[in-house]
């Protein structure tokens, strides 16, 4: 399949895990950072859309390695990061856009359930990630781990702001032990995107133009180049 030459080259080489890679930003990043000739490797739990999102990538000059898997189930994070060590040797860049959520719900409504798979899990995902994947980022002198959260905290929306405000605060501790050697951590707060994600914890909310979330997107492209010291150079 002859693949479109429009363009940039500024990733080439780069091999990027994107968890939440099936829909809105997770899946809109991917197709960007194809484009930039990164090597993605695409986690989520539909296949039928990573099936649709290597469709995409193979119109671009990167490549993607599809895996379709359950973050929160046992094992998995920790089998992952193995299998990637031993196949690439290294990680250059983990983007985690991947997140459940409730629709609105009074936290008095909450089941112990919805609280274990909304809340708990999400922090423990994020912790798992941090923990299987330092020493594959560290290969590298220029690791970098993108966190995707949320800073605009809204009532009924209690497990879900809870779990981003616990990870944020793994991450900037993260952050914090890495900041003169090691992995270099970036929380990013995206502008409000018209995603299913959004459209399921802020039901009746304003219709959000389609192009935010390709506009966020690139957004974490230029934060890449800019942090890995690469330009881009279109053929």
């Amino acid at each position: 399949m002859t693949k479109n030459k429009q363009n940039s080259h500024g990733l080439i080489g780069l091999k990027v895990l994107i968890t939440g890679a099936t829909s809105g930003l997770g899946y809109s990043t991917s197709i960007a950072l194809a484009k930039e000739g990164a090597e993605i490797i695409a986690i989520g739990r539909d296949k039928r859309r990573l099936e649709d999102l290597s469709d995409t990538i193979e119109q671009t000059i990167g490549s993607v390695t599809l895996v379709c898997l359950d973050l929160a189930n046992q094992g998995t994070i920790e089998e992952l990061s193995q299998k990637i060590s031993e196949k690439f040797g290294k990680l250059n860049i983990i983007i985690h856009c991947a997140m459940p959520s409730l629709q609105m719900t009074p936290l008095s409504q909450v089941t112990l359930k919805e609280i274990e798979v909304n809340l708990l899990s999400p922090i423990m995902i994020c912790f798992r990630l941090i923990s299987c994947f330092h020493s594959v980022l560290c290969r590298n002198p220029k690791g970098l781990f993108i966190y995707i959260s949320d800073a605009r905290m809204k009532k009924f929306n209690g497990p879900y702001n809870s779990a981003k405000k616990a990870c944020d605060q793994l991450l900037l501790a993260y952050q914090k032990e890495n900041k003169r050697l090691g992995v270099n951590v970036v929380i990013q707060y995206p502008e409000p995107m018209g995603t299913k994600l959004r459209r399921k914890i802020f039901p009746g909310e304003k219709t959000i133009a389609a192009d935010v979330v390709h506009k966020e997107a690139q957004k974490i492209i230029e934060k890449i180049l800019m942090l890995t010291g690469r330009e881009r150079i279109i053929t």
